[in-house]
């Protein structure tokens, strides 16, 4: 789309991560509360992803290779590693976004060559790695894009048949649209909101190549999300945000449990996983 972000935009989001308020907050609860009740203090969206949905739908051990497009800083890849299993890659094009990537990875003794610099919709990247991932996934990626279909297909070139796509992009509607109205209007026309909604977003996979095994919203509720944080106030609004949002992971994890509660006014992100057809 006309209005995408480039290079430079991604550069000066990925350069010179701190870490957040939520991580200071998280580190001083540990030592008042312990370890088991700080761990549901995190990330509930994480927790239905990695611990409830991945294991449900995805393939895991060795000899499984995942590639995460658009993958800085790396973490997430990082976290699949730790529950899956799999071997991880990352595919980044915004050179701060790729040595994040490659920082992070060596610290964590992944292999930092295995993050890979480009552009997806460089020809060569498909002559090169074409069919040669059990899982592709992307986060918050297609919803840049006038034309989502042509991204997927850059996924799909990646994906060995049989192989599983996975894609979720943020749910910037509902009550997530009017936060986003008042804490970062200016990031609003970056994002494709038509293909927010499910039956739009379900739409756009193909299923003469993919057989769809899971397609919904997850992550319940996420107070901390679409908050602009340039600016004084508007960094500490991000950080009392984070705080109240670890209060909300362990509510969610205490009541909720593992069932979630998605909407689409609510819930912050939307998933599709499919498997490639032979």
């Amino acid at each position: 789309m006309s209005n995408t972000p480039d290079r430079k935009y991604w550069d000066s989001v990925h350069a010179g991560r701190k870490e957040t308020g939520a991580t200071v907050f998280v580190r001083a609860a540990k030592k008042i509360l312990g370890p088991s009740i700080v761990e549901m203090m995190r990330s509930y969206e994480n927790h239905m992803l990695l611990k409830v949905i991945y294991p449900a739908f995805l393939p895991s051990g060795e000899g499984i290779r995942a590639i995460e497009i658009g993958s800085a800083p790396g973490r997430h890849l990082i976290r699949m590693n730790g529950e899956l299993g799999c071997e991880v890659w990352g595919l980044e094009y915004s050179p701060e976004g790729a040595a994040a990537n490659r920082e992070l990875f060596a610290r964590s003794g992944i292999d930092p060559g295995q993050v890979i610099e480009a552009d997806l919709f460089d020809d060569g990247l498909g002559a090169r790695f074409g069919d040669r991932f059990d899982i592709v996934l992307s986060r918050g990626f297609i919803e840049h894009f006038d034309d989502p279909g042509k991204a997927i297909e850059r996924h799909l070139r990646l994906l060995r048949p049989g192989g599983t796509l996975v894609v979720s992009i943020p749910n910037m509607r509902g009550a997530n649209y009017l936060q986003a109205l008042l804490f970062c209007p200016r990031l609003i026309p970056l994002h494709n909101r038509e293909i927010m909604r499910i039956k739009s977003f379900e739409s756009l996979f193909d299923p003469g190549r993919l057989e769809s095994v899971f397609c919904g919203y997850f992550g319940t509720y996420r107070i901390d999300f679409f908050i602009d944080r340039r600016g004084q106030m508007m960094r500490l609004a991000g950080k009392a945000a984070e705080a109240a949002q670890a209060g909300l992971n362990l509510f969610f994890r205490l009541v909720l449990r593992d069932r979630g509660f998605e909407t689409s006014a609510f819930s912050p992100n939307l998933l599709f996983i499919g498997r490639k057809r032979h």
